[in-house]
């Protein structure tokens, strides 16, 4: 690790390392309240201080600072909970975030300098899959417990062993997407516009497959596949009006699902006249409030829906609409903070708030009811038991049903 450090001197004069707010928050790299990067002689270790420091790595400038926004928020919203309860193992926690602004460079950076830092003892990576596979070569040298926040099966293939994801897989998606428009939409005849980004690539194949074993061919004249960066959906929604389809299918990332909902509404397709069902994105915060009514319709096979669907649920959707102000919670809020909850529980578990390597082991004993889902380890490193299905109803996202689905 130590070889990394005059490297990472120098790139952090590109970060822009903000707090979090509060006192328990520092910038990473930095040395305002005992943050360092020495060596504590034993590399599978976090060095003992006064508190436990746990990385966040997510967007704090740059186009997806929303996002990063109620990440920040999430986390500390579970730190301060747990501190309130006496802290992890008689210690308080604290959150040191990175910035990786808005690409897979910086991400990867802003993973580094966390993993550079000998006092942190587990990371709540990128919310985003691309970005996770691109850090986790780094994450598998170093050994530090990392949370991934994306949702790809693309992250779990990689198999590393320091590598865990409390969302639902895309396997998971495709499958209760897929089941939920045959048998209880009932159609079968869908139009899937998706994004080629790799994510939702992996997520558009998952959902074909899971199509295909439920007997239903997906032709190659239903798949729409668009660029990420696409910003005119016109010509594939004019397409779709004019064939003969019975659903449509719209797989994107949050900000394209805004633009795609208002599109649709544009072109004077409705789900009056067939059933308009997105991605997880379709009933987050980002997009119902930049689309606006045009999202009004729209259904979701989602990890999260606001206030969810248990106790905990409830309880986290509660206190994070006092805590941050806002109206509704969103994924990235939730995901986060379920995360320092995994992490907190697997140093419970270990006994240990400086054994990376214990801790990581623990991981494997973690089970407990989590705000997303029950929260049970699965061989694929993977958590999350269930997804939820919901239709946005007058601009607020609603539960239809939760769907177990291991």
């Amino acid at each position: 690790m130590k070889k990394w450090i005059a490297f990472l001197l120098a790139a952090s004069m590109v970060f822009a390392m903000v707090a979090c707010g509060g006192n328990t928050t520092n910038n990473a790299g930095t040395n305002n309240g005992g943050t360092n990067n020495s060596s504590t002689g034993d590399e599978g270790s976090a060095a003992s201080g006064e508190t436990v420091k746990i990385g966040l790595v997510t967007a704090v400038t740059g186009s997806n600072s929303l996002v990063g926004e109620e990440a920040q928020e999430g986390a500390q919203l579970a730190i301060d909970e747990i501190n309130a309860a006496g802290g992890v193992n008689g210690q308080q926690l604290e959150l040191v975030v990175a910035d990786e602004v808005d690409n897979l460079e910086m991400s990867v950076l802003a993973t580094q300098e966390l993993l550079a830092n000998d006092e942190i003892v587990g990371i709540i990576g990128s919310m985003y899959s691309t970005y996770n596979i691109a850090a986790m070569p780094s994450v598998a040298e170093v050994g530090v417990p990392y949370l991934a926040m994306g949702s790809s099966s693309g992250v779990s293939n990689e198999k590393n062993p320091y590598t865990w994801q409390d969302r639902p897989l895309d396997t998971a998606q495709g499958a209760v997407l897929a089941d939920y428009v045959v048998n209880e939409l009932g159609c079968t005849n869908p139009a899937i516009m998706h994004s080629t980004q790799s994510a939702l690539q992996s997520l558009a194949d998952q959902t074909i497959a899971a199509f295909e074993n439920l007997g239903v061919e997906i032709a190659d004249s239903n798949i729409f596949a668009f660029p990420e960066d696409e910003s005119n959906y016109s010509p594939y929604i004019s397409q779709i009006m004019a064939g003969d389809y019975d659903c449509v299918i719209a797989l994107a990332n949050q900000a394209p699902s805004a633009v795609i909902c208002q599109q649709v509404q544009a072109a004077g397709l409705t789900s009056d006249m067939m059933p308009l069902v997105g991605s997880t994105s379709f009933c987050s915060n980002v997009c119902i409030t930049n689309a606006g009514d045009a999202a009004n319709g729209w259904y979701s096979i989602s990890d999260w829906c606001p206030g969810g669907s248990n106790d905990v649920a409830a309880a986290f959707e509660e206190a994070y609409t006092a805590y941050s102000g806002r109206a509704i919670s969103d994924l990235a809020a939730v995901c986060v903070y379920d995360g320092v909850y995994i992490l907190a529980e697997a140093m419970k578990i270990a006994g240990t708030n400086t054994d990376r390597e214990a801790i990581n082991n623990a991981m494997e004993q973690v089970e407990f009811q989590g705000a997303i889902s029950y929260f049970k380890y699965n061989e694929d490193h993977s958590f999350a038991t269930a997804l939820t299905v919901t239709q946005n109803i007058d601009g607020t996202p609603t539960a239809i049903k939760a769907v177990e689905y291991r």
